[in-house]
C-alpha cells in the first residue's frame, strides 16, 4: 500500500498542537525575556521554563515511539543521514571537550529540541502547523507593539545611542527575525483562497510585521526579507507559468539584480557592525577563526565557548582576549566549525542543502503557499547565520522550525495523489496506518462486489451523491 492513497489531512492531537503553541513562544525567547527583564521573578520563573522545557521533549519522546515504535528511528537514519550524524557527532564531541559535563548538557538540550523538531513534523500537517503559526506569531508582533508604548522598559533597548525596538524578545536582532519569519508567512497565505476579510486581516498583519521590522532596525532580517521573497517569488512564478529556460534565466537574473541592489543599499556596515556591548563584530571573528585553526578537525566541545554562564565563563576567557563576555560568534558558521570542528560544520552545510534540495523539488512536483515560506524561513535562517550564530542552537525556535517545517512538507507531499507523490514517504502513525488498512479493505470489496455484478450485466457507478445502479434490460431479456 503507497501512502499516495491517503488523499485526505490526517487528525492532529490537541497534544501536537498544544505543544507547538508552547514551543512558539518559548522558542522565541519571549518567556525568557520576560523572566530576565523582571529580576524579583527571575528565580522562580526561569526553573518554570527549563521544566517546561523538559516536559516538552518527553512528551515528543513518548508521542514518538507510541504513534511510530521505532519507525521514526530508521526513518531518520534513512532519509536524514547527514542530521544523525550531526547529532552523533555532537555527543562525541564531549569526548575531547574542554568541558565534557557542560557539552553533555548542552547536548541533551539539543537532543530534546530535535525530539520536539520531530514529533511536530511527523504529527502536525504542514498548513495546519503554518496557520497555528500564524496566529501566535500575529499576538507576539502586536504584543511586542503595544509593549513599546505601554512599557518601554521592556520594549525599548538602546543599541549605539539610539532607541530601537525589541519587543517581548531578548534583543532588536531576535524581533526582527521573527518579523521577517512572520511578513513571509502572512505574505505567502494571502494566495490561499480567504475571504475578503480574512484577506484583510492577514494583510494587515504583514504590514503590521515588516512595521515591526523596520523599527527594529535589524538590517540582517531586513536583507533576508529581501532576498527570501525574491527566491520565492521566482520559484512561484517560475513553476506556476512553466516558464521554458529563456524566460527562467531573464526572471533569474532580474531577480539577483534587486537582491545585490538590496545588499548594496541596505546599510550592511550594521550586519558587521558592533554588538551590543560597543565592541566590533570583526574582533570576535578574528578570535573565532583563531580557535579554529588551534583545533579545526574537532573543536573545542559543542555548547562550551558561546552562551557562558557564570559557571563556564572561565573557559571563553582562557581561551580568547575577549574582556567582556560574547554571547555568540556573531556567526552560525564560524562559531559550529570552533566548537565541533570543520568537518562536521561542513554536514551541516549539505544538510541545509539537503533540505533546500526537497523543498524546491516539492515545490516543482505541486506548487503550494506553504512550502514557499518553508524556502523563504530557510533562506532567511541561513542569510541571519551571517551575523548572528543561529545553527544548531538548543532550546530555540529556529532550530525546531529548520528540522520539523521540511518533514511536515515530506508529510504532507506523501498524502497526495500518486503523480504528485514525493519519494520520500515520512512515517505514518498507528491511527493512519489503520485509516490506510480500512481503505484498502473497503476498495477490495468494492472492486469484487463490481464484479461479480459486471457477470450478470449489472453496472455500477460512483457518484459524489451515491452509488447508481443500472440493469441492462437486453442481457435481462436474454
Amino acid at each position: 500500500m503507497s501512502l499516495s492513497t491517503i488523499q485526505s489531512p490526517y487528525r492532529v492531537s490537541l497534544v501536537a498542537i498544544t505543544l507547538l503553541c508552547v514551543v512558539l513562544v518559548h522558542g522565541t525567547s519571549t518567556s525568557l525575556t520576560l523572566a530576565y527583564h523582571f529580576n524579583y521573578l527571575s528565580s522562580a520563573l526561569e526553573p518554570m521554563v527549563n521544566l517546561i522545557w523538559g516536559a516538552c521533549y518527553l512528551v515528543s519522546l513518548v508521542g514518538l515511539m507510541a504513534n511510530y515504535g521505532i519507525n521514526w528511528i530508521s526513518w531518520v537514519v534513512r532519509y536524514r543521514l547527514l542530521l544523525t550524524i550531526l547529532i552523533i557527532g555532537t555527543i562525541c564531541s564531549s569526548a575531547w571537550s574542554i568541558d565534557a559535563g557542560l557539552t553533555l548538557e548542552r547536548t541533551a538540550h539539543l537532543i530534546g529540541s530535535t525530539l520536539i523538531a520531530l514529533y511536530l513534523g511527523f504529527t502536525i500537517p504542514l498548513e495546519r502547523m503554518l496557520k497555528v503559526a500564524s496566529i501566535v506569531f500575529g499576538l507576539l508582533m502586536l504584543s511586542s507593539v503595544i509593549v513599546v508604548f505601554a512599557y518601554p522598559p521592556l520594549g525599548i533597548e538602546n543599541y549605539e545611542g539610539t532607541n530601537v525596538w525589541r519587543g517581548v524578545m531578548t534583543s532588536k536582532n531576535t524581533l526582527g527575525f521573527w518579523a521577517t519569519v512572520s511578513a513571509m508567512l502572512f505574505i505567502t497565505q494571502l494566495d490561499k483562497q480567504y475571504s475578503w476579510g480574512n484577506r484583510m486581516l492577514i494583510a494587515g498583519a504583514a504590514i503590521l510585521s515588516i512595521v515591526v521590522l523596520v523599527f527594529s532596525v535589524s538590517a540582517t532580517s531586513l536583507l533576508a526579507l529581501i532576498i527570501g521573497l525574491l527566491v520565492m517569488g521566482y520559484l512561484y512564478v517560475a513553476f506556476r507559468f512553466d516558464l521554458g529556460f529563456v524566460a527562467m534565466a531573464v526572471l533569474g537574473l532580474l531577480s539577483m539584480s534587486f537582491a545585490a541592489a538590496a545588499f548594496l543599499n541596505i546599510d550592511t556596515a550594521e550586519l558587521i557592525g558592533r554588538s551590543g556591548d560597543l565592541t566590533g563584530r570583526g574582533t570576535v571573528w578574528q578570535q573565532t577563526w583563531k580557535l579554529i585553526l588551534e583545533k579545526p578537525l574537532t573543536g573545542y566541545g559543542y555548547g562550551t565557548i558561546w552562551q557562558p554562564t557564570e559557571d563556564s565563563l572561565w573557559i571563553q576567557q582562557r581561551l580568547t582576549d575577549f574582556t567582556w563576555r560574547v554571547y555568540h560568534a556573531h556567526n552560525g558558521f564560524l562559531q559550529l566549525a570552533s566548537e565541533i570542528g570543520i568537518p562536521l560544520t561542513a554536514v551541516a552545510l549539505l544538510m541545509s542543502a539537503q533540505q533546500l534540495i526537497e523543498i524546491v523539488y516539492c515545490q516543482y512536483k505541486r506548487q503550494q503557499a506553504g512550502l514557499l515560506f518553508v524556502l523563504g524561513f530557510t533562506i532567511a535562517l541561513l542569510i541571519s547565520n551571517y551575523s548572528e550564530a543561529r545553527m544548531l542552537v538548543h532550546r530555540e525556535l529556529y532550530w525546531i522550525f529548520f528540522i520539523a517545517l521540511p518533514i511536515s512538507m515530506l508529510q504532507q507531499q506523501s498524502a497526495m495523489p500518486a503523480d504528485n507523490f514525493v519519494p520520500i514517504p515520512a512515517p505514518l502513525s498507528k491511527r493512519t496506518r489503520d485509516k490506510v488498512a480500512t481503505h484498502a479493505t473497503a476498495r477490495t470489496h468494492r472492486q469484487e462486489l463490481k464484479a461479480r455484478l459486471r457477470s450478470q450485466h449489472i453496472s455500477v457507478t460512483d457518484t459524489p451523491t451515491g452509488r447508481i445502479i443500472d440493469v441492462d434490460p437486453d442481457e435481462n431479456n436474454n
